[in-house]
């Protein structure tokens, strides 16, 4: 299955968010902290025009614990389609493993080197068939995650982007004040926060 998501920057808090949204009928359904470092291999300096380049070819090791109870580890690597800067779709590749240090002492010895750690909180608020996943990311701030259920398997890039503005609509319907960037990526602004 081929899935497209938004991600956009919202202007309200956290708080604001939750009164709106109960209004509305959603209920919070999960809370969870993920903390990601991402590993490339030492093949590229990273400069601001090469860094979503390097970020695809990035594995990523995952801390996640599930509302403060199940916690989970794996490397996973992501392989998005791009159409300029945005992302049209993304597959993900997940391996299960016990030892953080491990896996990154394992990359290392292949080469690879942290370029960026990405922590956030997760708390998703349910209605219906509607997940919206809000991250409040350490140096970034508040973004929502909007995941589309459909398949987009074969479907061409002109419906892809026509589907990802439908969704910031309807972002924008449930009252939430968001960017109208539907395509924030919480690594790419980290790393060019800091150059």
């Amino acid at each position: 299955m081929k899935q497209i998501e938004v991600t956009t920057n919202v202007k309200q808090s956290l708080e604001e968010v939750h009164d709106i949204l109960s209004k509305q009928g959603f209920e919070c359904i999960r809370k969870s902290r993920v903390e990601d470092r991402y590993m490339s291999p030492e093949n590229e300096e990273l400069t601001k025009d090469n860094i979503i380049s390097v970020l695809m070819h990035c594995v990523l090791i995952r801390y996640l614990c599930v509302d403060g109870k199940e916690t989970y580890k794996n490397i996973t690597y992501k392989k998005k389609d791009y159409s300029g800067d945005t992302v049209l779709s993304e597959e993900k590749i997940v391996l299960k493993i016990e030892d953080l240090e491990k896996a990154e002492k394992l990359l290392k010895a292949l080469k690879f080197e942290k370029i960026v750690d990405v922590r956030y909180d997760v708390i998703v608020y349910k209605r219906g068939n509607v997940e919206l996943a809000f991250q409040l990311v350490e140096d970034l701030g508040l973004l929502v995650e909007y995941e589309s259920t459909r398949d987009f398997q074969d479907v061409s890039k002109e419906e892809i982007l026509a589907e990802k503005q439908k969704m910031l609509q309807e972002l924008k319907s449930y009252q939430l004040e968001v960017s109208d960037d539907y395509d924030v990526k919480k690594a790419y602004q980290l790393i060019l926060n800091r150059m």
